[in-house]
């Protein structure tokens, strides 16, 4: 069977052929199984316990396991040896270790030289290996959802903890940044194609309508006493649906979240709805905010679709509650508000505030909100107000506890990894670069050019006057010795 992997055609003998017919050979499961219940019962006899049953078995099985991937690494390289590109010679055996999740998995694999001189892995290469990372691509996402959800010595532990091999925090703490990182690139090209080239982004919902709700939560600071970062978070989603009793969940989540400017964040958290939603079909969008100017900016970036923004009912019920925390006092402000009479809640507050009823500096403050959303509050929308709960579930159950410090480049990270967790995307890992840098690029497209129109010496490209005759360097004698010897060469 001939494959193409990464520009590399290669064969292994893992099918047959009939005429035009392909047929795999299918994997003989029943071998395996017999097996592994033999391996199984072994152990049941033996301990007559089945927690110590369970345990030796997957610590067997996973130190099995280990070997035989490395021995199918080393077979799987013998096999390439006989496929290898034209114009390659082997250099050198050398050793690899990747860590995985079900242990260490030590091989030897070839290293060539190409047709250009360049030390190539061929198997690395196939099997999209970084170089000098020691943990293997399945073993880096299942420490990402880990330490997106607990701590990382604590992720570590408990990936690693029928392996005799691990990591430690610090290497957790690198995995999670790394893969902040990744995402954090992902977003900028998204919104590089958006807003820089043009390009929309394809989505697959097709929806006429869909509700976007957007606040921020404060995560401390590590190393500044009594200071903390401001994570903006948005939640893009096409309806809700009954999941229980007095329960609904979302249909179609979007999340993004990050630690930036708003410009930036919008701009991202718009080409992330247009991966899931048509931009081309949204007609209207219900925007959800809780007051704060930054969230009001929606509109300058998505384009088309009516923009509804809808004041969160449960920001001006706290807003009402912290000015007049007494039942008495807050329980006509609340009727107001409920039977949506704006305009007379604003001449209750600015009666109040004339004749000093009340705090007045909370009055005041409370009438400005009232009088600067007084559009939002009067909107007419679904009900929405998730964001809160969001924001508690996502974000601050995962960095507002134990104690715990960020730096504003890690807690954009984790925010980034928790948003795409629960988006539904997988997590992405390093991958390793198929081209060349623009230097060896350049030299490698210089002697394909040799070797195609069979040039032997290299053409010096330069920039000249043209034909001159060879000049004889007659240093150290005079400027006359020169001249006389060009009319008398026996001088």
């Amino acid at each position: 069977m001939s494959w193409h992997r990464n520009g590399f055609p290669f064969t292994l003998g893992l099918s047959r052929t009939r005429g035009r017919k392909e047929t795999r050979v299918h994997d003989d499961t029943a071998i395996l199984k017999k097996c592994l219940v033999e391996f199984c019962l072994e152990r049941v006899m033996r301990f007559e316990d089945f927690g110590k049953a369970e345990t030796s078995s997957l610590e067997d099985l996973f130190a099995m396991l280990s070997g035989a991937m490395s021995e199918a690494l080393e077979r799987f390289d013998a096999a390439l040896l006989a496929e290898k590109p034209e114009g390659w010679r082997v250099k050198d055996r050398r050793p690899r270790s990747l860590l995985t999740e079900f242990g260490m998995v030590s091989f030897t694999r070839r290293i060539y030289i190409d047709e250009y001189g360049d030390r190539r892995t061929y198997l690395d290469e196939l099997l999209s290996l970084c170089p000098k990372k020691r943990v293997s691509p399945g073993a880096w996402n299942a420490l990402g959802l880990f330490g997106a959800e607990t701590a990382y010595g604590r992720a570590a532990m408990t990936l690693f903890r029928h392996c005799p091999d691990g990591v430690s925090a610090t290497t957790t703490m690198a995995v999670l940044r790394e893969t902040g990182d990744l995402l954090e690139e992902e977003a900028s090209r998204r919104r590089e194609d958006l807003f820089g080239r043009g390009l929309a982004p394809q989505g697959a919902r097709r929806a006429g309508e869909i509700f976007v709700e957007a606040d921020s939560t404060f995560i401390p600071l590590a190393r500044r006493k009594d200071k903390s970062v401001e994570i903006k978070a948005l939640c893009a989603y096409e309806g809700k649906h009954a999941a229980g009793k007095d329960r609904k969940e979302r249909d179609g989540c979007v999340h993004h979240a990050l630690a930036g400017d708003a410009e930036r964040f919008w701009q991202e958290g718009v080409a992330a709805i247009g991966e899931r939603y048509s931009l081309d079909a949204l007609e209207r969008c219900f925007a959800g905010t809780d007051g704060e100017a930054w969230c009001f900016g929606l509109p300058e970036y998505l384009k088309g679709p009516e923009i509804v923004h809808k004041l969160d009912p449960w920001h001006v019920n706290r807003a009402i509650k912290r000015a007049y925390p007494e039942a008495e006092d807050s329980s006509p402000l609340f009727g107001l508000l409920k039977e949506g009479d704006i305009g007379t809640l604003i001449e209750v507050l600015a009666l109040r505030l004339e004749t000093g009823y009340g705090n007045a500096k909370k009055t005041r403050e409370l009438l400005t909100y009232i009088r600067n959303n007084k559009e939002a509050i009067e909107a007419e929308a679904p009900s929405m107000g998730t964001m809160e709960g969001t924001n508690a579930h996502l974000y601050a159950a995962r960095m507002k506890v134990w104690g715990g410090a960020w730096s504003k480049e890690g807690a954009s990270d984790m925010a980034r990894i928790r948003a795409a967790i629960f988006s539904g995307e997988t997590l992405p890992h390093p991958r390793r670069k198929q081209d060349f840098r623009n230097e060896d690029r350049k030299r490698r497209e210089r002697l394909r050019e040799r070797l195609l129109y069979g040039f032997k010496h290299e053409m010096v490209r330069c920039d000249g006057k043209g034909y001159e005759p060879p000049r004889g360097h007659l240093m150290p004698f005079s400027t006359r010795q020169t001249t006389i010897a060009m009319f008398d060469p026996l001088h």
